[in-house]
């Protein structure tokens, strides 16, 4: 659990526990779940335990002392050489879940607030249990090797949770906080996040520049990806260029993480056009049908979404992550 990690913008993970409840869209299909299923673990839901795990302690503890359980820190180092080793706290359930006991997440706490030669990275779906679960075990403050990142996967929960995260980051003394957007399942638009009223007169304010009328700072990160896995929903490709074109104008951090299961046609590499016409014969006859052409896609079809947005299911591994051509890996400050 603490090898070089899969996660392209972490180094390791490590989980004190395993289990969550599903709590939005974006838990649909839920990789933790399903990997806990195959090996016959009940974790999942309200009222259900989750499943402590042995070791975690004294393996934080280990990474923060230098210790690897990859090859190592010189290829740490050969990533990041200004930075210390990144850490993803529980990439297998949720640090702020309720269902935990307090006992369980004080010993987290104390652990990650120990660890202070690591980058701590926590991902959250509970932006509003931070501040209750922290004052249940005592504490009013944030370490500054830490940073607080919520997960967003439409505008809905972008206007819900972001002016929440925010207010968290002043109050708490956040040094950074970001926006995890996978799978991003809908257009966002950071610039304009509705946060209430004041006076009757709807308050709206740009999440990636701050100073907005409430005060707010900003966002530090943003991660954007598709979903992966069986019942894969696509991405379409407007709904990243969008944030992406968002953060390049603000100055934010972009880390596109990946396309998931689907992908923009002409985002393969060696694809060079996509049909004009439908297939109107064979196996792939159908009006909404185009086919590839070039690369090792040639000759496949796909189904066409909607304003040319032309995408087709290759897999994960084949979709990779380059968003036109590029691959996005900025990070915080924090971390250079």
């Amino acid at each position: 659990m603490a090898q070089k990690s899969n996660i392209e913008w972490t180094d390791s993970t490590v989980n004190f526990w395993w289990g969550c409840t599903k709590v939005g869209p974006g838990c649909d299909h839920c990789y933790a779940e399903t990997w806990s299923k195959r090996t016959g673990d009940n974790i999942w839901g309200v009222g259900t335990s989750r499943r402590k795990i042995k070791g975690a302690v004294a393996l934080l503890h280990k990474l923060d002392n230098g210790y690897s359980w990859w090859s190592a820190d010189h290829e740490i180092a050969g990533y990041h050489q200004t930075s210390r080793r990144r850490v993803l706290i529980q990439s297998m359930s949720d640090l702020f879940d309720l269902e935990v006991p307090a006992e369980w997440f004080a010993e987290a706490w104390q652990t990650i607030e120990r660890c202070a030669r690591l980058h701590i990275q926590i991902v959250t779906k509970r932006i509003s249990a931070v501040e209750k679960r922290l004052a249940a075990i005592g504490v009013t403050s944030w370490p500054q090797h830490a940073g607080l990142m919520i997960t967003v996967c439409n505008q809905t929960e972008a206007d819900r949770d972001i002016p929440r995260l925010l207010a968290l980051k002043d109050k708490l003394g956040i040094p950074w906080v970001g926006l995890s957007m996978e799978p991003l399942l809908g257009p966002v638009n950071l610039t304009s996040i509705s946060d209430g009223y004041m006076d009757g007169i709807p308050i709206v304010f740009d999440a990636l520049k701050g100073a907005s009328v409430t005060g707010h700072p900003h966002l530090d990160w943003i991660i954007v990806g598709g979903e992966s896995g069986p019942g894969a929903r696509p991405m379409n490709p407007d709904w990243a260029r969008s944030l992406r074109d968002q953060c390049i104008a603000a100055e934010v951090p972009f880390f596109f993480k990946q396309w998931g299961e689907w992908v923009s046609a002409l985002q393969v590499e060696g694809a060079t056009a996509i049909s004009a016409a439908p297939a109107a014969s064979g196996r792939y006859a159908h009006p909404h049908r185009r086919r590839v052409h070039g690369g090792p896609l040639d000759g496949q079809c796909f189904e066409g979404l909607p304003e040319n947005h032309h995408i087709l299911r290759v897999g994960k591994k084949a979709a990779g992550r380059l968003l036109d051509g590029i691959e996005y890996n900025t990070i915080p400050r924090a971390f250079r």
